[in-house]
């Protein structure tokens, strides 16, 4: 029920009637409310007290505030009312309903006495309230026990929750134990946003290395090259390995061995995997003794809107652990509609999946596109409560997992920078996030309900950082702390952050903020006071849309002072400790900073991975820029002589836009770009545009093999890498030529990649890696294959390189390998990979062949053993073979009395392609790049009828 009907039933009715809607086992409809009129001497009593009287109340007496009036106290008399009557409205003792959550009232709807629920139960001293029901023999069964939070979770049929564990009078919360689901299914992302290139390319240093990143859902593939050798082992991993956990490591710290696409912020970060069975936070134990100091939680489970028992259990351990960060995806229910909470029934609002996202302590991420507009599905706040949520966004075409990952990963990175100019000490958590949200780029109108602060800038954050930009301290009881700073003429763009971290508040209650700070931003001058940017929070779609204003915060552990065009002079940061109540001294972080008026500075294309014309025809060419006015328009030039002469590429551009799409031309050259305005002229990195270098296995030998790669317009030179021993690709050689033969001693993996050097001395794209054994090349030959043809049987040789093999003979064996007979001898062709043959007499049933491969020096090589069927037993042929990308596969079918599938899949076992079949006809190879691939023909009952490879050439 909405905070603002109860609030209009006590108006009329002088006491709130809290009502859940709860079904019997024969569907009458009946109301059970939280106050019980029959209870003389109830365990626990509600009360309503006056406006001002909120603090009086000691907060050891309040198990639940159900709203800021209205509270739930433990007390099995009311003598102690005596001395506080003058602030009790009301009072009456309660019955037990106020102790569920909103996802049991759901849940238990039309649910049977004897159906079983997984619950998580909350009770002071719950190892002996666990203890109590085993010597009562109730029937319940024990899935987990957390003795620091108070909490159990069980499994037990409805009727004994209703009969027992609702009525023990130490039990004061019970909620549904939810399951975890996967956010995210990834095609890529664009390393121009979110400060990921300026990072990376901008400083050295910034890797995070050191810093151990959790991720927290089933295991990654521990073995993928950009992830292997950094995974610590984990005895709280899940056994299921799962590629969206691959992922998520790959985009917070991925090495970048595959590609550049591979590569995430901290890449030399390391990873601790954990399980998402578990929702509630990893002992800190285990966290600590493995140095997780920032967790990745991709995942939710259903939307939850109420401070639940794991969104205590995480305020509590950040708390315990102020250096450790917990990164939360905000979810992908953004279309969806909240059930239960203040905000039910708002479309498009307080959707985020899953109680734990409700903690205040903790960073939740939305998601932006590839043009950095917000996403439809990325879940957003308000939080029951009304604060910012999320609180930042980030990348996540696809899912708020992958923009999770990316924050999680910036986190570490600023952790790493920190560290490395502080005496080796870590930031703590709420300097972290007054970084990030302070250094991110506001989105649009401004702060908002579905992009937070803003979308992340780690290279503004980490900046800010190396700026020192930033203070810290601590306040007590009506204490203030001042800074002063002083801002130049030029300034613009000025924000103030300040971030705390909290103490956690009860359980189900209807307020999390317990130690409230404020900010203020003082213009000495002036005298002009600014305050914070707040959004309304009332329960109504036109009010939650409207812009934030300034004015005190009374709800948030973050708040943000901004002022586009500041007047230069000195200012006084002031934060006020407006209720002090857990503690003696709350400590808090602030960060400061400004950017220079009228001064642009490109941010993309910084180097050659930045401009691919086979990737990406259009090139996003963006800057940044604070502009005194916004109606400043440049005109964008480019230059690929060294500045020699300069062409135009487009005239009156508004410059506030911060990006313009070119479509790159079929050029090769080292380009650079140049904004003119009437502010200044300005100048972009130099990068190339050329076609990137892509490393081929020529042949894969025994006792050695052969790597080329297309030469390189403007290379002199060639590194070439290798995947050693490390957790890095390592250069092993640098040479003259487009190709390299290695011995089987030379080399240490199977992984290699080469980057042209250019004459300048620039370095080119270097190629994606690949894994010589798995490129379905042979020793000199890529593959042979026997295609029955019902009067002969055709064979198909083709080698992969030539002016290595001189002569090939194909030779016809039976099982036993011995030969039969010659089919074909051909002397070879300089120029030529690809020989048939034809058996004129295939034997009935299996036929078995090979060929016999000899090089000038007289020494002979054997392909596989290829074997084809001539008895009619083959359903299905596919022609030609091997097939060209792009090109139409044939196919015949022997017989067809029902509907066929065929089934196409890659090498790893992923099925690529669902093809209806006929009796003859022919499908499209489009979006299968060259390879071996594999198929299975099958009935429409599920009935395999024939499977075989395919394979597919440039």
């Amino acid at each position: 029920m909405k905070l603002i009907s109860l609030i209009a039933i006590f108006l009329f009715f002088g006491f709130p009637i809290f009502a859940q809607q709860i079904k019997s086992e024969n569907d009458t409809v009946f109301f059970r409310s939280f106050t019980d009129n029959k209870n003389e001497n109830p365990t626990y009593t509600v009360i309503q007290i006056r406006k001002g009287c909120e603090q009086k109340i000691p907060d050891y007496l309040i198990v639940r505030s159900i709203t800021s009036d209205i509270k739930i106290i433990k007390s099995k008399s009311f003598t102690f009312f005596k001395d506080l009557q003058v602030c009790i409205i009301t009072k009456q003792g309660a019955n037990n309903f106020w102790k569920y959550s909103p996802t049991v009232s759901l849940n238990n709807t039309k649910k049977s006495k004897q159906a079983i629920g997984t619950f998580i139960i909350s009770a002071k001293n719950i190892e002996q309230v666990i203890g109590k029901w085993n010597d009562k023999k109730i029937p319940f069964k024990l899935i987990q026990f957390r003795n620091n939070d108070d909490v159990a979770i069980i499994n037990c049929t409805f009727e004994t929750l209703q009969n027992f564990i609702e009525t023990d009078e130490d039990v004061v919360f019970i909620d549904v134990n939810q399951q975890a689901k996967k956010e995210i299914e990834l095609v890529g992302y664009d390393r121009s946003l979110n400060g990921i290139n300026q990072s990376n390319y901008s400083f050295a240093n910034a890797n995070g290395k050191g810093i151990t990143i959790g991720i927290k859902e089933n295991l990654l593939h521990i073995n993928d090259i950009d992830l292997q050798k950094r995974t610590i082992p984990s005895t709280l991993a899940s056994s299921q390995v799962d590629a969206h956990a691959t992922v998520v490591a790959t985009l917070a710290g991925g090495a970048g061995n595959s590609s550049y696409l591979g590569r995430g912020l901290a890449w030399q970060s390391k990873f601790y995997p954990s399980t998402f069975a578990n929702l509630f936070p990893d002992a800190i134990a285990q966290l600590t003794q493995n140095y997780v100091t920032v967790q990745n939680h991709s995942y939710g489970t259903i939307i939850q809107n109420f401070y639940g028992a794991e969104a205590k259990a995480y305020d509590e351990q950040t708390k315990q652990q102020p250096q450790l960060i917990h990164i939360f995806s905000s979810g992908n229910s953004g279309e969806t509609t909240a059930q239960t909470g203040p905000y039910s029934g708002i479309i498009g609002y307080a959707n985020t999946t899953g109680n734990f996202k409700m903690a205040k302590n903790i960073i939740t991420v939305g998601a932006t596109d590839t043009a950095g507009n917000i996403t439809g599905f990325s879940s957003s706040g308000p939080l029951y409560d009304g604060r910012l949520a999320p609180q930042i966004s980030a990348l996540g075409p696809n899912g708020t997992s992958d923009a999770a990952a990316i924050v999680s990963g910036a986190v570490a990175l600023a952790q790493q920078v920190y560290r490395d100019s502080n005496s080796n000490n870590l930031p703590s958590g709420s300097l972290v996030k007054a970084l990030l949200y302070n250094s991110a780029d506001v989105y649009k109108t401004g702060i908002n309900y579905k992009t937070g602060f803003g979308s992340l800038n780690a290279f503004n954050a980490i900046k800010t950082i190396n700026k020192r930009s930033y203070f810290e301290n601590s306040l007590g009881a009506n204490e203030t702390f001042s800074h002063n700073i002083n801002i130049p003429v030029s300034a613009g763009n000025l924000k103030i952050t300040l971030c705390w971290t909290d103490t956690a508040t009860s359980i189900n209650n209807n307020k999390t903020l317990v130690n409230d700070l404020d900010i203020e931003l003082t213009h000495v001058t002036s005298g002009n006071v600014f305050y914070p940017w707040v959004l309304s929070s009332f329960p109504a779609v036109d009010s939650l849309k409207k812009p934030a204003v300034r004015r005190r915060d009374s709800i948030n552990t973050a708040e943000q002072i901004s002022l586009q065009l500041p007047s230069s002079g000195a200012y006084v940061i002031k934060v006020l400790a407006r209720q002090i109540s857990t503690i003696n001294k709350q400590p808090f972080s602030v960060v400061y900073n400004w950017d220079t008026l009228n001064k642009l500075q490109f941010t993309n294309p910084l180097n050659a991975e930045d401009v691919n014309r086979n990737e990406n025809e259009v090139l996003k060419i963006k800057w940044e820029v604070i502009l005194t006015d916004t109606n400043s328009l440049g005109n964008l030039f480019i230059t690929y002589d060294n500045g020699l002469n300069w062409q135009q590429i487009a005239s009156n551009i508004q410059l506030k836009n911060k990006q313009f799409n070119w479509i790159i031309p079929n050029i090769s050259g080292v380009a650079q770009l140049r904004m003119n305005s009437s502010f200044g002229t300005f100048f972009s990195e130099r990068v190339i545009i050329a076609p990137t270098t892509q490393i081929k296995v020529d042949y894969y030998c025994n006792d050695s093999l052969k790597l080329s790669w297309n030469k390189h317009v403007f290379a002199n030179n060639y590194q070439l890498y290798n995947l050693k021993d490390s957790a890095y690709l390592s250069l092993i050689n640098t040479i003259t030529d487009t190709s390299i033969v290695l011995s089987s001693t030379q080399n240490a993996t199977n992984i290699f990649a080469v980057q042209p050097i250019l004459s300048n001395g620039l370095l080119a794209t270097r190629s994606a890696a690949i894994n010589a054994a798995v490129q379905g090349v042979n020793c000199f030959y890529n593959t042979l294959f026997a295609t029955d043809l019902k009067d002969k049987i055709q064979l198909s040789l083709t080698l992969s390189t030539t002016g290595i093999i001189d002569s090939i003979v194909f030779e016809k064996l039976n099982e036993n390998g011995s030969i039969l007979n010659t089919i074909s001898k051909i002397k070879t062709a300089f120029n030529s990979l690809n020989y048939d043959a034809f058996d004129l007499n295939p034997s009935k049933g299996k036929n078995f062949y090979r060929v016999k491969m000899k090089r000038s020096n007289g020494t002979f090589y054997y392909t596989e053993i290829v074997t084809t069927i001539n008895n009619g037993n083959q359903f299905i042929f596919l022609y030609p073979s091997p097939s060209k990308r792009n090109q139409l596969i044939n196919y015949e079918v022997k017989e067809l009395t029902r509907p066929l599938m065929l089934h196409i899949y890659n090498n790893l076992g992923s099925k690529l392609k669902e093809i209806p079949i006929g009796f003859s006809g022919s499908f499209s190879s489009a979006g299968l790049p060259s390879g071996i691939y594999f198929y299975e023909l099958l009935q429409n009952d599920g009935l395999k009828l024939d499977n075989g490879k395919m394979v597919i050439i440039e």
